[in-house]
């Protein structure tokens, strides 16, 4: 545990002080604050059956697609590449408390890119918004987006830290990340639109499409409604992501 502990910080402190992770910061703040702009425009034109922090949230598919794979794709790749990978794994911390360190590192500052999101419903309840009409920032939707967003990304930071340990390409790793969580995002939408109750055969993709159900999940979050099949759907992806990347740190260090 004391390992574990020096390592977090260690790769928490190299993170928040690396020019990359700042820019892919800038990245991720302009492109929601674009999205989030236009849902507000696009309500202020025609009523809405959803708030613009809702629409926010529908499409956070974007940063997490097009960002996330930024920050996960340096985590083992890089050092692979450098040489550093090699030198850090002869240390007394174990496989184990390497890839936890990392994995939740890169959770954290992906949380913090979350975090300071939170600051666009506020300015535009702000400056925009009437007293008594929590339309614009709509405290409900953006905690339970921000709680599914968190909770999600459990899962899908392992996805990236597990496929930035199979190459030692940091933009192959970032491409193996996209693909893996496009592939993820889209399944539940997939499986879910396929016509299960007219063909018996396909009858046991019912379940995994309820499980899957990804925008099924968010809106259940952003709705307050908490269930504990998604909770256990990411964990387990995360327990499971971390223990592959576990024992592919220790296949490479003997």
């Amino acid at each position: 545990m004391r390992h574990f502990r020096v390592l977090y910080v260690h790769e928490l402190r190299c993170a928040l002080l690396s020019g990359g992770t700042w820019s892919v910061a800038a990245l991720f703040l302009t492109l929601m604050g674009a999205v989030h702009w236009f849902a507000v425009l696009e309500c202020s034109r025609a009523p809405t059956p959803w708030t613009p922090t809702e629409g926010t949230f529908r499409l956070f598919w974007i940063p997490l697609l097009f960002v996330l794979p930024l920050l996960t794709m340096r985590t083992f790749a890089e050092e692979r590449r450098s040489g550093t990978l090699a030198a850090l794994l002869t240390t007394p911390a174990s496989a184990a408390a390497v890839v936890w360190a990392k994995f939740l590192a890169t959770w954290t500052v992906w949380a913090l890119l979350w975090a300071a999101f939170a600051a666009f419903p506020a300015l535009t309840e702000q400056r925009m918004g009437t007293p008594g009409d929590l339309r614009l920032g709509d405290p409900v939707a953006l905690w339970g987006g921000l709680a599914f967003v968190l909770t999600s990304g459990l899962m899908h930071v392992a996805v990236g830290v597990l496929c930035s340990c199979v190459t030692r390409s940091p933009t192959l790793a970032a491409l193996l990340t996209f693909v893996t969580l496009l592939g993820l995002t889209a399944a539940g939408g997939a499986l879910d639109s396929l016509p299960v109750e007219s063909w018996e055969w396909m009858g046991w993709l019912r379940e995994p499409a309820d499980h899957l159900r990804t925008f099924g999940h968010l809106q259940d979050f952003a709705s307050g409604v908490m269930d504990s099949r998604p909770l256990v759907l990411y964990l387990t992806g995360t327990l499971l992501c971390l223990g592959l990347s576990v024992l592919a740190l220790e296949g490479q260090e003997s």
